[in-house]
């Protein structure tokens, strides 16, 4: 993904892995059977240069969601995965007998969530948001990289009407 400062919104930048609209082709769809992110690149790299936490949050989403009130919402049906991520960067000279000195970045949990029920058609974006404490305002900011593993599917057109609507903004609350 694009670099991203550490603080800045979720929903303003969503990043599209997949982008598909042949209108001949309404039978083909995906599913996503696995996905991981990460932060790449050293603290040097990030311009971390204090001990420091920051927690990572990551959407996949079948559109783009505008509204920051609707992401890590499972009630949106636009958003078929979730994420969540924490990392420390402390001191890599943490362990005796260590010869480098300066900043490591550790990751510390990483968990993920799929809604079992979609299939792709058109359109799978994602998104991340790093949030952590002042020490990483002004810092150069990370590089998210992520990894999405799909299966192809073939579906009926009937199918194909009821996930192009499920991927697209609707109000079920109505």
């Amino acid at each position: 993904m694009p670099k991203k400062q550490f603080g800045a919104l979720l929903y303003r930048d969503p990043h599209t892995i997949l982008e598909y609209s042949n209108v001949l082709d309404i039978n083909k769809a995906w599913k996503v059977k696995d996905y991981r992110c990460w932060i790449s690149g050293t603290c040097n790299d990030m311009g971390i240069n204090k001990e420091s936490a920051a927690a990572v949050d990551v959407q996949l989403s079948t559109d783009n969601i505008p509204n920051s009130a609707d992401w890590n919402n499972a009630g949106e049906n636009r958003a078929i995965g979730w994420g969540t991520l924490s990392y420390w960067f402390t001191q890599s000279n943490i362990k005796v007998g260590t010869p480098q000195a300066g900043f490591a970045r550790m990751l510390m949990n990483s968990e993920y969530f799929m809604h079992p029920d979609h299939l792709i058609q058109n359109k799978l974006t994602i998104s991340a948001q790093a949030l952590g404490n002042s020490d990483l305002e002004g810092t150069d900011g990370y590089i998210m990289n992520y990894i999405v593993y799909l299966e192809e599917y073939d579906i009926t057109p009937i199918e194909s009407i009821v996930f192009n609507i499920k991927g697209k903004a609707q109000d079920l609350s109505l």
